[in-house]
């Protein structure tokens, strides 16, 4: 006996009911129909039945089928048989329109009883192998649209701010109480935003440790931090991140931070100190007041005394934008000069160099500035494209004219001192809209064609004011 699969299945006319021969209107005997012809068929075959008898039938032999198909390996070689042979018969049945008669009625009680003696898990079927069933398909289309056509992508810095955003900050006064439960479920629903809060255990100084400003560039900062692997969820997720050390009163307090995220963007705002704006200002501010002072060989900002239960810091951390990335559409055209393009760092050979020599395997995104023969230059706050002020983008006249949030482009990096850049052949130029603050093609190289995943299609998350089409 052979299994239900996909092959064609042949009928006697086109109406798929028996042939009749012309002299005596007689019924002309049917080729029995073999199992693994039933599969491809059946869609054809219940098209012409619209009752409710007729379409638990049909559920009747898909799930027969199934239980041949799943289980015929380990079932008992009898049972297998009178299974198959039962299928069989209530294909005929069906066709012959006996749905419903008391031939029909006897064979679906024997078929149901012995597919409840050979079905094992899956039948009776529960609700369980139902659903794994149903996740299985689900994930396997997840990923073939993931694979082909649209990947999720997660902001992670505001090197393209303020095209795309990562992760900002929202501070809350000093000694303004955290968001309430359901006001910050609403700001996690429609910003992605999570409060960081601390609170003093004890009465006295507070004291945040500060890196000195031959050290700052080395260790990522100039507030001081460890970063540190985690497990998030109950144990089950693991993650990095940025654990800032704070002291009052002698003791110590730990402010747990995204890896992606440093304290020193927010922290003029969340403890501000003589109106500073940015994080040079607030260490000069600081060092002004004689705040800053050495503690066993290391440096610290003074705030100066709290209370056991003030709120010392609270600021909330909105999550970048997320975007679905067009797979697609590079597979058929070039990419064209101004499109966002997302791009594979294990490929760039200058960022394996600045990581030691380990390919870093993750996705980065940036403006496409250069493709193979462009001659690239910055003259004042204007990128120049072979001479001429580049086009193709909104952004690049904004970065020119230093309008709204966009601060121009910095000769720095490749194109310091006012040198140009040849962009080779099958190689492309990948620069990020917030020049002043990214690590791109002017400090690891050229993006080889082979490293191109796509281009930025839709902002879907968080539902903000740039949510849609991407620019």
């Amino acid at each position: 006996m052979s299994k239900c699969s996909n092959q064609t299945r042949n009928f006697q006319n086109r109406a798929g009911q028996p042939r009749r021969n012309t002299a005596g209107n007689k019924r002309i005997a049917k080729r029995p129909r073999q199992i693994n012809e039933i599969t491809n068929h059946k869609k054809k075959m219940f098209g012409i039945f619209r009752d409710r008898k007729t379409k638990s039938a049909k559920l009747l032999f898909e799930t027969a089928c199934k239980v041949y198909n799943y289980r015929r390996d380990v079932m008992d070689a009898e049972d297998a048989k009178s299974l198959g042979g039962m299928i069989k018969e209530l294909d005929e049945a069906i066709l012959d329109g006996k749905v419903g008669t008391k031939e029909y009625e006897g064979l679906s009680e024997r078929l149901e009883k012995l597919m409840k003696k050979c079905g094992g898990r899956v039948y009776p079927a529960s609700s369980w192998t139902e659903n794994v069933d149903t996740v299985i398909v689900v994930g396997i289309v997840a990923l073939g649209i993931r694979s082909f056509f649209l990947q999720p992508f997660k902001i992670p810095t505001n090197s393209m701010y303020p095209s795309f955003y990562g992760m900002t900050a929202e501070a809350y006064a000093p000694g303004e109480d955290a968001p309430s439960l359901p006001e910050r479920a609403a700001r996690l629903l429609l910003k992605g935003a999570g409060n960081y809060s601390l609170e003093a255990p004890a009465d006295g100084d507070m004291l945040l440790e500060i890196n000195s400003p031959q050290t700052a560039r080395f260790r990522g900062g100039f507030l001081s931090f460890e970063e540190k692997n985690v497990r998030k969820y109950f144990g089950l997720w693991p993650a990095r991140e940025r654990q800032y050390r704070f002291e009052v009163g002698g003791r110590p307090l730990e402010l747990n931070l995204p890896a992606d995220f440093s304290l020193d963007s927010v922290i003029a705002e969340a403890l501000p100190i003589g109106g500073a704006k940015d994080i040079i200002e607030y260490l000069n501010a600081a060092n002004e007041r004689n705040m800053i002072v050495s503690k066993d060989g290391r440096l610290f900002i003074n705030y100066g005394p709290v209370k056991k239960g003030d709120r010392v810091i609270n600021f909330d951390i909105l999550s970048g934008d997320m975007l679905f990335v067009d797979r697609f559409t590079y597979n058929f055209k070039k990419p064209k000069i101004g499109d966002s393009i997302v791009f594979l760092t294990k490929y760039c050979d200058g960022m394996t160099a600045m990581n030691n020599g380990v390919p870093d395997d993750k996705y980065y995104i940036k403006r496409l500035v250069g493709v193979g023969g462009d001659e690239l230059k910055v003259e004042g706050d204007a990128l120049l494209r072979n001479g001429k002020p580049i086009t193709g983008s909104p952004a690049f006249g904004k970065n020119a004219k230093k309008e709204g949030l966009y601060g121009g482009y910095s000769a720095d990096g490749a194109l310091a001192g006012g040198k140009s850049v040849k962009v080779e052949e099958g190689h492309y130029y990948a620069m990020g809209d917030n020049s002043h603050n990214s690590l791109d093609s002017r400090y690891w190289g050229q993006v080889p064609a082979k490293a191109l995943v796509g281009k930025s299609l839709i902002i879907f998350y968080p539902f903000t004011s740039r949510w849609g089409a991407t620019k």
